[in-house]
């Protein structure tokens, strides 16, 4: 395999070197988050120059410049006179974890307005340009203060399954925040080229699959302000007639201090709603593989939706490829994909 190369430049977008030897690179991409990285470097003098907080990795072997790792943090190990490093950091679209929303935001629009209400609302980053997109979207109301402005957004993202990232204009020196859209690959549509990870197609190596009800909620009983039968309660459920009385699992959420001062009625039930709501979950259930990387970024990428199949398994789904994690180490390089459920999660404005 041949090496990787990775370009360092600082904060303003300043060229400051090249790391062209490492022990191992673990590049994780994630759609509805940031990303992160963790790099094992060797200790030379080059290497202990372009370790600083804050200075941006952008691998080499990469044409476009929409993904970027920046320093948070290292790690120096010496263990029987070897002296080894590693560097951790997350991808660009975690500065906006540095931000919170200080005025109050009511917002009603499409999603993709609501991410540019959210970021514009914040304190801005001089050198960060926020792109208009023409991605349609379906429509949402919120209201928000006192928020992280990334926790915000993952939010927002969850529910209308478009990811954001931070890229970077190195001729400008500019960042860039841009919206986008993973591609439907399976054969429900008939414009993107169809993909299929199988048995059948020999391209899944390593294989996990992971189903768990241990944590699930479907009814919820949420007790607000007041006391004995002068409290106020509300109930959130999913269960219907027809749900087997095993797939009942309860809940309680005290909501005791939230007041109801200076609210109607429906105003305030819709409060308690929302606990409720937040409290539901259901079953959890993730699939990995270790795949053939040939058919990495050319017929399949983040945030597209495939089929997968294991035959010997007798499953068969369609996912969203929700992250994608790629580790150089030793000469091999593995792709890592994981899926989850390409239904939009529910937009609980809290």
């Amino acid at each position: 395999m041949k090496a990787i190369f990775l370009n360092v430049y600082d904060r303003d977008l300043n060229f400051l070197g090249v790391i062209d030897s490492y022990s191992s690179l673990r590049w994780r991409r994630k759609y509805f988050e940031a990303g992160e990285f963790e790099l094992n470097i060797n200790p030379t003098a080059n290497n202990y120059r372009l370790l600083k907080a804050d200075n941006i990795i952008v691998r080499g072997d990469l044409t476009e410049n929409d993904e970027f790792g920046i320093i948070d943090s290292w790690k120096f190990k010496e263990d029987k006179e070897k002296v080894t490093i590693t560097v951790y950091g997350r991808f660009g679209l975690f500065l906006l974890n540095r931000r919170i929303i200080k005025n109050r935001i009511n917002y009603r629009g499409t999603y993709i307005g609501g991410f540019r209400k959210l970021l514009t609302s914040m304190r801005p980053f001089k050198k960060l340009d926020i792109t208009d997109s023409d991605i349609v979207s379906g429509k949402v109301d919120f209201q928000c203060t006192y928020k992280n402005v990334y926790t915000y957004h993952e939010k927002l993202s969850k529910a209308s399954n478009i990811g954001g990232k931070i890229v970077l204009d190195l001729e400008n020196k500019r960042y860039k925040y841009v919206n986008y859209v993973g591609k439907d690959r399976t054969e429900d549509q008939k414009v993107n080229t169809r993909y299929e990870f199988s048995e059948d197609k020999s391209n899944l190596d390593t294989t996990e699959h992971t189903y768990s009800r241990k944590n699930m909620i479907t009814d919820v009983l949420v007790g607000g302000a007041g006391e004995d039968t002068n409290r106020i309660m509300r109930t959130v459920t999913n269960v219907t007639a027809d749900t087997h009385d095993f797939d009942i699992r309860e809940a309680f959420v005290d909501a005791k201090n939230e007041s109801n001062k200076d609210l109607s009625a429906a105003e305030y039930n819709a409060i308690l709603d929302d606990l409720g709501k937040e409290k539901l979950t259901d079953p959890t259930e993730t699939f990995e593989a270790t795949v053939h990387s040939t058919d990495y970024r050319k017929y399949w990428d983040l945030g597209d939706i495939v089929n997968i199949k294991k035959e010997s398994w007798s499953m068969t789904k369609k996912q969203r490829i929700t992250e994608v994690e790629e580790v150089i180490e030793k000469g091999k390089h593995d792709v890592i994909p994981t899926y989850g459920n390409p239904i939009a999660e529910t937009f609980n404005n809290d």
